[in-house]
């Protein structure tokens, strides 16, 4: 006997039949009236061996043994594709069958406008990727610490890279994919400098300088009369060439300036000298005339102090969006954290801004690599101003980029923590393994019905399993990442095989490289 309830998202079934016997979770079932074909997959199963456990309200009164099958409905078939959209449901005079390999590959056709990201687990066939649909609007790709995110995204790397006109910009913080052969990788730092004067004058105040400007009113208007003199034709939030050490110059004579005050001593010794006051800045810019220093004096700072000329723009914009490598590598491991993310943040918001100038027949597009994206790109909770900054311009690519040629690809551990205006405009997700409730619900919440339902069991998944949803794979299910040919520089640190070497390092020479 069976019996099936057929509701907007879901179908459940109930029988004591044996064809069923073999379902496992996450297989797909075919339901199907001979006029609508649904497609569903396995979401729960029960068996029940005695009526104790049946109520009133189920379907099979006093029958024991009774299995009963939950489903999620993922689509339908329309002329013997897959399609997400379900224009109408079937009656329950349905037959329900497994879908096997050969129904599954014709399902989802040939298509030959993306990449190859490895196989459907349950049937052993190539999980293919729309290119168009995947890189056309924002995709994001979550998951814990260790599930294979790095992996995931070298693949789509390296896929990519085949393609000769392909543009991709990869924010590198840890260095991971600074060894891909086809790709640039610019190490910021002695290898490849990053000028202050790119920053823009906000950006150096905000996020180089860390001034407060709502608190320190005096500072930033003495700040800003130093920047424009040293720099006449400088702007606010665009990189125009000045001299750093001409800027602290000015601000040192400011602080120590003694002005005429159109008098002149009558009498005394003085008589005939003019008269003398402080400045309206003296003794006002001291902390910030050291802090200026400071930067200036510190080693690790020194590649913001490189005397690059206003040509140099030209040369680090050439790298980040010229057609020698389809992918370039910002590295910035050798960077300090404080002012790394600050150098995402301006090159980000130029590669925006120079796309925007683009004549729309020509464009070539481009699609940005955020690694580790929540450190970066955090919720707006609490925000700091050079933090909000930053983040604004992610929210702008986010909004506007598309348009523009202009996409984003974050990858996060901790999609909750990720600014939720850029997730909420993601088309595509790439789910590894996720553990966390709060990281899970968010994902939830940005699905379409139905598709909400199989996230629960990315729990279970293992190193290198991913769920695709979206737009640019036809089916979500569960795929295996194939391992790229050039992986990413693992910064998994094995502690246990570590500790049982013996092991000699300087501490001083640690704190002298720290230094």
């Amino acid at each position: 006997m069976k019996l099936v309830k057929i509701l907007s998202d879901s179908v459940q079934i109930r029988t004591n039949l044996s064809e069923f016997k073999n379902i496992r979770i996450n297989d797909l079932l075919s339901v199907s009236d001979g006029w609508v074909e649904l497609v569903t997959m396995v979401t729960g199963l029960t068996d029940t061996d005695s009526e104790e456990r049946l109520g009133e309200e189920d379907y099979l009164g006093e029958i024991t043994g009774i299995k009963t099958i939950d489903c999620t409905i993922i689509g339908s078939l329309k002329n013997g594709r897959f399609v997400k959209a379900i224009d109408e449901y079937p009656t329950t005079s349905v037959q329900i069958t497994p879908i096997s390999g050969v129904e599954f590959q014709a399902m989802l056709g040939n298509d030959s406008r993306g990449f190859r990201i490895g196989t459907y687990a349950a049937y052993e066939c190539d999980a293919v990727v729309d290119g168009n649909k995947f890189f056309q609007r924002h995709a994001c790709i979550v998951g814990n610490t260790g599930c294979g995110k790095s992996e995931t995204v070298a693949k789509i790397l390296e896929e990519t890279a085949k393609l000769p006109g392909a543009n991709l910009v990869v924010f590198d913080i840890h260095g991971e994919y600074s060894q891909l052969s086809y790709a640039s990788n610019i190490r910021i730092g002695e290898d490849f400098p990053f000028p202050i004067w790119m920053f823009g004058f906000q950006d150096i105040v905000t996020n180089i300088l860390k001034i407060r400007e709502e608190s320190a009113t005096t500072v930033m208007t003495a700040l800003r009369k130093a920047y424009y003199r040293v720099c006449p034709e400088g702007k606010e939030n665009k990189p125009v060439y000045f001299d750093y050490r001409a800027l602290v110059a000015e601000m040192e004579r400011m602080d120590n300036e003694v002005v005429h005050t159109g008098e002149y001593y009558k009498t005394g010794d003085k008589a005939g000298t003019p008269k003398t006051t402080k400045g309206e800045y003296a003794g006002k810019l001291t902390s910030t005339v050291n802090l200026l220093n400071d930067r200036l004096m510190d080693s690790r700072y020194d590649f913001l102090f490189r005397e690059c000329l206003q040509s140099y723009l030209y040369k680090v914009m050439e790298a980040v969006l010229g057609t020698d490598n389809p992918v370039k590598n910002i590295d910035l491991s050798g960077v300090p954290h404080d002012v790394a993310l600050p150098i995402i943040g301006v090159i980000s918001r130029l590669i925006f801004d120079i796309q925007r100038q683009q004549d729309m027949d020509h464009i070539r597009p481009v699609t940005i690599v955020c690694d580790e994206a929540h450190v970066y790109i955090p919720d707006n909770f609490q925000l700091t101003a050079s933090q909000r900054r930053m983040v604004e311009v992610f929210e702008d690519i986010a909004k506007e980029g598309r348009k523009f040629g202009i996409t984003l690809f974050p990858a996060t551990q901790r999609p909750s923590e990720l600014n939720k205006t850029i997730v909420a405009q993601c088309a595509n997700f790439i789910i590894g393994k996720l553990n966390n409730e709060n990281d899970k619900s968010l994902i939830k919440g940005m699905l379409p019905d139905g598709d909400d339902k199989i996230i629960d069991a990315v729990t279970m998944f293992n190193p290198g399993e991913v769920l695709v949803v979206g737009d640019a794979v036809p089916i979500p299910l569960k795929i295996k990442v194939e391992l790229a040919n050039e992986r990413p520089i693992s910064r998994t640190i094995e502690f246990w095989d570590v500790w049982s070497q013996e092991t000699d390092y300087s501490v001083t020479e640690l704190v002298d490289s720290y230094l």
